[in-house]
């Protein structure tokens, strides 16, 4: 599965974006490849929200899926409900 990272603008995040990110790659390392977000042949786009108004520009991935983290608990469901890894980390 090929998975590519969108980021919100920043304006007023709830939580470290960037290492969540790097939690969630280090996380799935050889279940997923992480790839640009130009990739033409994305499977999965990961929205990393800094808040509940989860305003980033998706329009570009309209025929793509899309899973949004807002906050750090969905991050964890993502890990472990979507993809099987250990939350007891």
């Amino acid at each position: 599965m090929k998975v590519a990272i969108k980021y919100c603008g920043g304006c007023n995040p709830d939580y470290d974006r960037v290492a969540l990110v790097k939690r969630i790659e280090e996380r799935l390392i050889g279940k997923v490849e992480f790839v640009s977000a130009e990739d033409e042949n994305i499977d999965l786009v990961l929205a990393v929200e800094g808040c509940k108004t989860a305003c980033g520009d998706l329009s570009a991935f309209k025929d793509t899926k899309i899973r949004f983290i807002t906050k750090i608990e969905d991050a964890e469901e993502f890990l472990c409900k979507e993809h099987g890894v250990s939350c007891k980390e």
